[in-house]
């Protein structure tokens, strides 16, 4: 129960202006490393559906050895 007690004098700190600072520097780098992040992960996720849709379309033409002549 003491870390309760103790948690506003542990929290008292962000209310200054370093504090501030240090949690917007913080919010800021978390952001820019999401972003980046995000632009790969859609990427992927494009490149994924298109493979997929080329590999339904070969799968409506029937079999690739029919398609190559094999």
């Amino acid at each position: 129960m003491s870390d309760l007690a103790t948690l506003p004098l542990q929290l008292e700190a962000l209310g200054t202006v370093p504090g501030i600072l240090t949690t917007l520097i913080v919010v800021a780098v978390v952001i820019l490393v999401a972003r980046v992040l995000l632009s790969i992960a859609w990427r992927i996720v494009v490149v994924a559906a298109v493979v997929a849709a080329i590999l339904w379309i070969f799968g409506l033409l029937g079999p690739l050895s029919d398609l190559l002549g094999i």
